[in-house]
């Protein structure tokens, strides 16, 4: 069965974890429709590769600038981006004529916004099997950020989620990663028509927490490690002031892997403490050996989150985990030994948390 996968960036343009998802999903023989950044006139016309068996067609979609520079533009620009996004039948266009070309049996659309929203009609029209799987709160609130109590959905937040509920006119199935997040847009009443399948973990090999003290008597620093956006709603302030409350004296490391609008002041606030590495962005192979030397993920979000790409990873590589209990995290960590839950935002809980994870060697208890 010949599956076309679509979605707003593939690597070499991932920036998170709806990316490494698709790419861990597509298998050979698959497609993939994607975006790409501007390369001058003439880079909406698809670019054709063939990637390890899956053939990838990435094209930039025709707008007033690319989804990835959306961040640095103000209101009004951003305003006019997606009033384009939501209606771009030039985008719509393209992806038909792959699927034409391509016929596949059935096609996934994950996030589509920065490729164009007139896409799930095209499928449709086509009368090609569409399946639906979300990742985050975007069909909702735009910026994909939510606060992790949010409640109640504001005006535009609601105009916004009329207009994606008929731009998806009915996808014949849509998967959510979580209950959570499943049961957050069924209250909305998405998807009223369409059948729903919860994707659990499967035969994801999940390694029993380090033993470092066994495997090695005289190891004395844990090593924590944060990976993901340098941003707010990341928890990048709590995790920094929560930092500067442990005693100076512990035999502890911080390592920060990622970018984002605060990575300057991160390599600021590191130059200022011994104990703590940011590594900026890594490439793949070296996030992996990041994961193998170190011993605690901190996940101190302050948004809903789904199902964290870097929960699971982390669970993986046998790390133990400190995590904000928000969205669909508590639905992935909820009775696994290696995991604490903290309340989000509370820098309090998360020094506790930290405190309680530390090699006792190292404290000298």
């Amino acid at each position: 069965m010949k599956v076309c996968h679509i979605n707003n960036l593939y690597p070499p343009y991932a920036v998170g974890g709806a990316e490494r998802f698709v790419e861990e999903t597509v298998k050979d023989g698959d497609v993939v429709i994607t975006t790409r950044p501007w390369k001058g006139w003439g880079s909406w016309r698809p670019e054709k590769s063939v990637e390890d068996g899956v053939v990838i067609y990435r094209f930039w979609t025709p707008n007033v600038f690319s989804y990835t520079n959306l961040s640095q533009h103000g209101f009004l620009a951003k305003l006019l981006w997606h009033k384009i996004d939501i209606w771009n039948w030039w985008s719509g266009r393209i992806v038909r004529s792959i699927l034409l070309q391509e016929k596949p049996d059935i096609v996934n659309t994950h996030n589509l916004m920065g490729i164009g929203f007139s896409i799930p009609k095209v499928i449709q029209k086509l009368g090609i099997k569409h399946v639906h799987t979300l990742h985050d709160v975007q069909l909702v609130e735009p910026s994909g950020v939510l606060p992790w109590n949010h409640e109640e959905d504001s005006f535009v937040q609601k105009a916004y989620s009329w207009i994606m509920k008929r731009r998806f006119c009915r996808p014949d199935e849509v998967v959510s990663l979580s209950k959570f997040l499943m049961e957050f847009y069924r209250k909305r009443r998405f998807f009223q028509h369409s059948e729903w399948v919860i994707r659990q973990l499967g035969n994801l090999a999940i390694r029993d927490a380090k033993k470092r003290i066994t495997q090695l008597p005289n190891y004395q620093i844990t090593k924590f490690l944060f990976v993901g956006s340098l941003a707010t709603h990341k928890g990048l302030e709590v995790l920094m002031h929560a930092w500067e409350k442990l005693p100076k004296d512990f035999s502890v490391e911080l390592h920060i892997v990622g970018d984002g609008v605060l990575r300057q002041e991160v390599e600021q606030w590191a130059t200022n403490d011994r104990r703590v590495t940011a590594h900026g962005r890594l490439e793949r192979e070296q996030v992996e050996q990041m994961y193998e030397t170190c011993d605690v993920l901190v996940f101190p979000s302050v948004c809903i989150e789904n199902r964290p790409t870097v929960i699971l990873e982390a669970l993986q590589h046998g790390l133990s985990i400190i995590a904000s209990d928000t969205g669909g995290v508590r639905e992935l960590l909820g009775g696994k030994i290696n995991a604490r839950l903290v309340k989000p935002g509370d820098v309090e809980e998360l020094v506790k948390g930290m405190l309680a994870l530390i090699n006792a060697d190292a404290v000298g208890v």
